[in-house]
């Protein structure tokens, strides 16, 4: 079954259009058997328990962490030990170490020149930091004294606008979002796609081939909470990103730590979380509230599935959106 989370609610009339909208779309995805529920605080589940559903109450963070003026461009976060997270920002060659406990940043780490850093992911001691051009940089023993900084050139450039990265322990391998060309060689190769490749960390190289392939299509034809809003395609088509107003550019993607792999990737601009299986079949879309997403860049989990989300500034500075996710969901699965 699937779920599909509005913040919609202003009346019945409202409510039955939408609905009507809704079930004609997923027929066009041929779903055959569908649910729908209003999204509450820490939702249980119906029926069997095999249920595909959103655990979180995404207009109502459970934390909101504050950040200093120099993240205020933050751009990628990554959880790490207990109560830690890894951060970086659009401009500056540095990891910045922010302690939920605390609610401050406790240590800075430089790696380099400065650049348009877009993400960042820890595997084990080394952390890999992505710039936008689709360069890797690994800084081994990023916590240490003797720090070491390798620059990995892989096969993205910067057609490719490269903000979405994450480690995939299952097959040891770094998961690349690409917020513009979804190709590597020709602009027409996977036309209509937005793509997430692979860099295997056993043989430092990317696979060639994309590892997941987001339809716009199919995403774009589920407006859950009315059309596009004008300022969305308005930037998109600025920053020479789409020429049909498409609203879906990864921005940062992480995959959830439940069991079932689910990967959960965010858009800043149209301001959506979509949520794909592990096999690339797309589960769910969720509009965020541009009230609450600023500008939502970078989204990772802790080990218990507590969800954050950063935003860069814009009113009251960049921030880190902590969600916690109903207390059975871990154990269901």
């Amino acid at each position: 079954m699937i779920y599909l989370i509005t913040n919609s609610d202003k009346g019945g009339c409202r409510r039955g259009l939408l609905f009507s909208i809704i079930i004609i779309s997923l027929a066009l995805f041929g779903f055959t058997s569908c649910n729908f529920q209003k999204k509450e605080k820490n939702p249980i589940p119906e029926g069997t328990g095999k249920e595909n559903y959103f655990p979180y109450n995404i207009n109502e963070p459970d934390t909101v962490y504050h950040l200093p003026g120099y993240l205020e461009e933050i751009s990628g976060i990554s959880c790490y030990r207990k109560n830690k997270i890894a951060c970086v920002q659009d401009e500056k060659a540095v990891i910045y170490i922010f302690d939920t406990e605390k609610g401050g940043v406790i240590s800075k780490i430089d790696f380099g020149k400065d650049g348009d850093y877009e993400d960042i992911a820890i595997v084990g001691n080394n952390a890999y930091i992505l710039r936008s051009d689709g360069t890797l940089f690994k800084v081994e023993n990023f916590e240490g004294v003797k720090k070491r900084v390798i620059k990995i050139k892989t096969l993205l450039g910067k057609k490719n606008n490269t903000e979405g990265l994450f480690f995939d322990k299952s097959t040891n391998s770094l998961l690349i979002a690409c917020k513009g060309s979804p190709s590597i060689n020709g602009e027409g190769i996977y036309s209509g796609f937005k793509a997430i490749y692979r860099f295997d960390l056993g043989s430092n190289k990317l696979i060639e081939q994309p590892a997941y392939l987001a339809s716009l299509s199919k995403i774009d034809s589920v407006k859950v909470t009315g059309s596009v809003e004008k300022k969305f395609i308005e930037a998109a088509k600025k920053l020479k990103l789409t020429g049909g107003g498409n609203r879906f550019h990864p921005s940062g993607l992480a995959i959830h730590p439940s069991g079932q792999g689910e990967i959960y990737i965010i858009s800043s601009i149209g301001k959506l979380l979509v949520i794909m299986s592990k096999e690339g079949r797309v589960m769910g879309i969720i509009e965020l509230d541009k009230r609450i997403f600023n500008q939502p860049e970078g989204i990772c989990f802790s080990e218990n599935g507590d969800m954050f989300i950063s935003n860069e500034g814009g009113n009251g500075g960049g921030n880190i959106l902590k969600f916690i996710p109903a207390t059975t969901f871990l154990k269901k699965n």
